[in-house]
């Protein structure tokens, strides 16, 4: 039996997730690494709670071998991560990036060649519930950006609970998401309130006036979004339940630091590149560095 040795680096809502959807056969050869401690995985999908004890490393003290090591951080937790990445990223270990933003194999090349990294977007809305389970509200689906990988990295996982899918434009894909996840996660950050604000009509302009202006400084960087984007994100945007929150918005509750740099932030810097006028991109990007706290 084949007997690959997994990492997973940062065990959040996403990296959470990640952990539930390993293929068993390597469950026993899976290793988990968080900044502050964790002794289950708690995911409820489907109605359906799922429960299991993990060891998780909160410090490492020599190089590990690790023929796969999935990084499950925020932009912003790279910095502070270099000490981990240095002792888990081996010559031949091969690399998954899991987060929002455009670049994603930047912090990573430092420690390992551009060919032992896979770019990955995941859709998958997840949120904490009160009982301490995370909440994934629909069955997940990565997007990598290496077709020739699709095969050795779908083995990973446990393919009956997502879907995992190619891209020859990954940039396109990024733009695509960091224009849904900016827009939608602003306005719930700065209510302080979940998608049923989205009732208000004035909040719907409020959100496509968002979109627009991410999507102009997409298309200036070279992404190929067509023009019934705008109309299939605000088809997506009504059918969430009143209830649906965001990681910003999860975030600024616990007083966490917000993903900002990574989602609006990127927006304003390349529209400001590209001389693309983003005024409420930039006031939402002000307030939101107001409220702010510096990662630690």
């Amino acid at each position: 039996m084949d007997t690959k040795t997994i990492g997973i680096l940062g065990i959040g809502a996403i990296g959470s997730v990640i952990a539930s959807l390993i293929n068993p056969q390597y469950l026993p050869n899976t290793y988990h690494y968080n900044r502050s401690p964790r002794e289950t995985i708690k995911i409820k999908r489907n109605n359906i709670k799922i429960e299991f004890s993990i060891r998780c490393d909160i410090y490492i003290d020599k190089k590990q071998h690790l023929d796969w090591l999935i990084i499950c951080l925020k932009e912003y937790q790279f910095e502070n991560a270099k000490e981990w990445l240095s002792k888990l990223i081996g010559p031949s270990t091969k690399i998954v990036v899991i987060r929002n933003g455009l670049q994603l194999k930047e912090p990573i090349l430092e420690f390992t060649s551009e060919n032992y990294i896979i770019e990955c977007m995941i859709d998958c809305p997840v949120q904490p519930g009160s009982d301490g389970f995370y909440e994934q509200l629909r069955k997940p689906t990565i997007t990598i950006s290496k077709k020739e990988a699709l095969k050795e990295f779908s083995d990973l996982f446990n393919k009956k609970e997502l879907c995992i899918k190619t891209t020859s434009d990954f940039k396109t894909e990024s733009w695509k998401k960091v224009c849904e996840s900016s827009t939608l996660g602003a306005i719930l950050c700065l209510t302080g309130e979940t998608c049923w604000v989205f009732k208000d009509p004035k909040m719907q302009e409020l959100y496509k006036s968002l979109l627009i202006e991410g999507i102009n400084v997409a298309k200036a960087d070279g992404a190929n979004i067509n023009d019934s984007f705008i109309d299939e994100m605000f088809d997506k945007l009504i059918k969430y339940p009143d209830t649906k929150g965001s990681s910003m918005l999860t975030d600024r509750r616990n007083g966490n630091p917000i993903e900002l740099g990574a989602k609006n932030g990127v927006i304003k810097k390349k529209g400001a590149f590209y001389h693309i006028n983003t005024p409420f991109t930039n006031l939402i990007c002000n307030i939101l560095s107001k409220i702010n706290r510096s990662p630690k």
